[in-house]
């Protein structure tokens, strides 16, 4: 089979706004938001999953892959039936390793997004795979990923130029996002609480048992805090884990669990809390974070380059050595005690997210590009 070419229809379509085919976890919060924005923007959208489906809107077709027991070429003629069938102008894969079965079969306009797990945890991958993965990302049109400490660590890994590389943001919704609103204190019994909130999932990488240590002391310290944490599809072992850790503490009457919660419920979850901890092992710009700044919601989160990029310590935030339980407890404790540096921090960290996250300024510049782009597929 020849490999899949936009350009023989695109002279049908000139007029229309371009066809962007995402490729990727279809049924992950990130990939949902940004594909959703495009389709209410007046885009033809169209997903391929490699997991399940998402939910989109009625006007958002998807397909899924079926990995499950598939080898590297049936995915590939997979791949090359459904790019044919769908015929986009633009290809945007999530997450920068599924680009490579994609660039195998497509040549038309590609746009790759890094996830920071995806380039940051190098070890996971075998000397094959990474040489693939800098194939792939030296043939993309495009590259994106959230922070600048990413996009130089692609840039030197990969030997790529840095106009191909944009710092584009997922983008919080800052209507959505905000201090004032409701929360969730009474219905989860932490009224009269000071309540520490753990947004992050329960896989290894967030590191989920230093926030139980660190947490134990602040529980010593503060009789009145509980902890927040929220469980949507994670490890089943590390949380089963993690559990026995609590219990084993004495802490099971001070935390609670929350299962998957649905996106436009997330607002209130961060305004349940006072202060939000986030100390993964390698992060690049959470969305975590960023919708705990744009809540009026101080954090203390682990230092590392990417986070540097938004909490500036003791202004938007606090930045602590994620390895040192104590280190973590003190700064959420200073937080706890002091309601003005609360109140300063949580203010200051809004004004942040407003200026420089915001969902609809970077999704405008990725518009422009995807234009660009079909644009150019149709030379």
């Amino acid at each position: 089979m020849s490999e899949c070419s936009p350009r023989a229809v695109k002279s049908t379509r000139q007029s229309k706004a371009p066809r962007i085919c995402f490729v990727g976890w279809g049924d992950h919060v990130h990939l949902e938001r940004w594909a959703t924005w495009f389709v209410n923007e007046g885009f033809e959208v169209v997903v391929i999953s490699v997991s399940e489906h998402g939910r989109y809107p009625s006007a958002v077709r998807q397909f899924r892959l079926g990995l499950k027991g598939r080898g590297p070429r049936w995915i590939r003629l997979r791949l090359r039936f459904l790019l044919s069938r769908i015929r986009p102008d633009v290809v945007h894969v999530h997450w920068a390793h599924f680009a490579v079965p994609v660039r195998q079969v497509w040549r038309g306009p590609l746009v790759i997004t890094a996830w920071g797990s995806d380039i940051y945890r190098s070890r996971e991958f075998s000397a094959d795979q990474w040489l693939a993965l800098g194939d792939a990302l030296r043939a993309a049109d495009l590259i994106t990923c959230d922070s600048c400490d990413l996009a130089a660590r692609i840039r030197t890994e990969f030997d790529l130029s840095s106009g191909c590389i944009e710092v584009i943001q997922w983008g919080v919704n800052t209507h959505m996002f905000r201090p004032d609103g409701g929360n969730r204190r009474v219905e989860l019994g932490l009224s009269g609480r000071k309540v520490v909130f753990s947004a992050r999932n329960f896989t290894p990488i967030y590191n989920q048992e230093t926030v139980v240590a660190a947490f134990a002391e602040v529980r010593r310290l503060q009789p009145d805090a509980s902890l927040l944490m929220k469980d949507y599809g994670g490890d089943v072992d590390y949380l089963k884990r993690i559990r026995q850790d609590i219990d084993r503490r004495g802490l099971a009457g001070d935390v609670r669990i929350v299962s998957a919660v649905a996106y436009d419920e997330m607002p209130s979850l961060y305004r349940t809390a006072d202060v939000m901890v986030s100390i993964p092992h390698s992060d690049a710009a959470p969305m975590a974070l960023l919708e705990a700044m744009a809540c009026g919601l101080p954090s203390v989160v682990c230092d590392l380059p990417s986070l540097r990029e938004w909490v500036d310590d003791g202004i938007t935030g606090y930045l602590v050595d994620s390895e040192q339980p104590r280190t973590v407890a003190a700064a959420i404790v200073r937080l706890l005690e002091d309601g003005d540096d609360r109140k300063r921090i949580g203010a200051q960290a809004r004004l942040l997210v407003i200026k420089k996250a915001s969902q609809a300024i970077h999704m405008a510049v990725m518009s422009k590009h995807y234009r660009r782009l079909a644009d150019r597929g149709l030379d």
